[in-house]
């Protein structure tokens, strides 16, 4: 993956390559409570993904000829419905999920995706096994990005925020740049990742080489829980902001990235914006359509409108938005 060399407030929109296309399951397994990790064979010629994207995965059989969706219609009787979405009950609408990582093993492309079962569709997603089809469109979305100028990335992820961080990692390490992790989770039960059994997590909140997908890219990581049932007890905005007061990194050179949470992801914007760093967020909506048609997905920007703000899609104009530009409602 080659570096970015602008910041999203600087860089005009490029036209980005996706595609509807089957992935082959070779992995689904379960991580930690309500947490799996999704890998797809997507095969050769699959277009090129950045950290930050995401795709849209229908979460139902894959079906290269569907069924009509009414069998049968007449004056007299109402309508026979035989498509399993609507006769099983299996989810329409295709799910967004932000992509973990990709590895391309003999001109083959294996996306990761880590999920946590919250409704009918990624419940839907669990069940998969290794060998079966799934549908997928994308990559959608822009990416994270980073000026050249910049020597620490300091990654923030929350809960199921934390997939994108795992790919972002990757993408900085092999560009030649320094990042940090700070991860936060209610409790450890629900962190989806592996924690070395020797390099502990800091209870001070400072970042070892404890998280083992982060380790790997030379990445250490300081693990919060609101329990304190593993790391720091506390939330993760409180250790990623007192490693940089204790002026740990020159924020003029530093990029913040996160994602998560809507709450957690608000106080690590205004925390930077207050101390001059610059900050991207991959904001997070419900997604009907992953490209801009249903307009369901807005999220507020400021602009330079009568009114001084203006919507914006997160699946078009982001996910990723420059900290400064974003409008927090609640």
């Amino acid at each position: 993956m080659a570096a970015m060399i602008d910041h999203p407030r600087q860089r005009e929109s490029a036209p980005q390559r996706r595609t509807v296309a089957c992935g082959t399951v070779a992995t689904n397994v379960c991580l930690c409570d309500e947490h799996y990790l999704l890998r797809l064979d997507m095969g050769a010629g699959y277009p090129a993904t950045r950290a930050g994207q995401f795709v849209q995965i229908q979460c139902a059989a894959f079906d290269d000829d569907p069924a009509p969706v009414v069998h049968e219609w007449s004056a007299d009787r109402p309508p026979r419905f035989v498509r399993r979405d609507t006769v099983a009950g299996e989810p329409l609408l295709r799910r967004p999920f932000s992509l973990a990582g990709r590895e391309d093993v003999g001109g083959r492309a294996i996306l990761s995706i880590i999920y946590r079962v919250l409704g009918r569709g990624s419940a839907w997603l669990s069940r998969v096994r290794e060998g079966q089809s799934v549908s997928v469109l994308g990559p959608l979305g822009n990416g994270f990005t980073w000026p050249e100028a910049m020597t620490v990335g300091l990654l923030v992820g929350g809960g199921v925020g934390l997939p994108p961080m795992f790919y972002l990692a990757d993408a900085l390490h092999r560009a030649g740049k320094h990042a940090q992790a700070f991860v936060g989770a209610t409790t450890q039960r629900l962190l989806p990742l592996n924690l070395d059994p020797v390099v502990l997590a800091s209870k001070a909140g400072w970042p070892t080489l404890c998280v083992a997908e982060f380790a790997r890219c030379g990445v250490e990581a300081a693990v919060t829980t609101d329990d304190g049932s593993v790391g720091m007890e506390g939330l993760v905005t409180e250790a990623l902001f007192n490693w940089i007061d204790q002026g740990r990194v020159d924020p003029a050179t530093t990029v913040v990235y996160t994602c998560g949470p809507e709450p957690m992801m608000k106080a690590v914007a205004e925390g930077c914006i207050a101390r001059d760093i610059l900050c991207q967020v991959a904001m997070e909506r419900k997604m009907a359509c992953g490209m801009g048609t249903c307009q369901s997905c807005v999220c507020k920007t400021h602009a330079p409108t009568a009114s001084g703000w203006a919507y914006k899609l997160v699946c078009t104009d982001g996910t990723i938005f420059d900290a400064r530009d974003l409008i927090w409602e609640r």
